[in-house]
């Protein structure tokens, strides 16, 4: 197991091929919380949902979004009826529950930061989530020591400006790694 002292919060999780899960093929995962103790928690940031923004903050008694929204994305197998906003803190503070990540980003499940993200009062760029990626303690330094994962520094262009179907090669590129040069030895068979 990867022993780290070293919290990998705020840090991109990018899916490698041999990673046999069909809920993380291809998907690039930010660390909301990761500790040894407690384990970690990420939202996918590349998986788009056939859902509109508007009926959800319909069902909330929320104001439609102002202003062209973001598509509505999946975080995870974790809830996935619970929502997640992930925003850009700017100049207003996260909210007390809210999780501060390095780069101005926040996440939050609070209905509230919602409906200030959509309706503009925020300003920043934002997604809603709904679902998130959960592991236990050990179980993601297990994953990643299997190279299951790569670990890549938060660039914010990746997860505002970058297509979602383009995300995962950018999150390799970011990093050096040349996706053709990526074996798949979940699926390779041995001569």
């Amino acid at each position: 197991m990867v022993e780290t002292s070293t919290s990998l919060v705020g840090q991109l999780l990018i899916a490698m091929p041999s990673l046999g899960d069909p809920n993380f093929r291809r998907t690039v995962v930010l660390l909301g919380a990761h500790s040894l103790e407690e384990g970690a928690f990420g939202l996918v940031v590349n998986r788009p949902l056939d859902v509109e923004i508007g009926s959800i903050l319909s069902e909330l008694g929320l104001d439609p979004p102002s202003g062209a929204a973001p598509p509505v994305l999946a975080g995870g197998p974790v809830e996935p009826s619970h929502g997640f906003v992930l925003f850009e803190s700017g100049e207003l503070p996260p909210l007390g529950d809210d999780l501060a990540l390095p780069g101005g980003l926040a996440i939050s499940g609070n209905t509230t930061t919602l409906a200030d993200c959509t309706s503009g009062v925020r300003g920043g760029r934002y997604s809603l989530i709904l679902g998130y990626s959960g592991w236990h303690p050990g179980q993601l330094e297990s994953e990643i020591e299997e190279n299951s994962w790569l670990v890549a520094p938060l660039r914010t262009e990746i997860i505002f400006d970058t297509p979602h179907d383009e995300r995962w090669l950018a999150a390799l590129k970011s990093l050096g790694v040349d996706p053709g040069t990526l074996v798949d030895f979940g699926s390779a068979a041995l001569a």
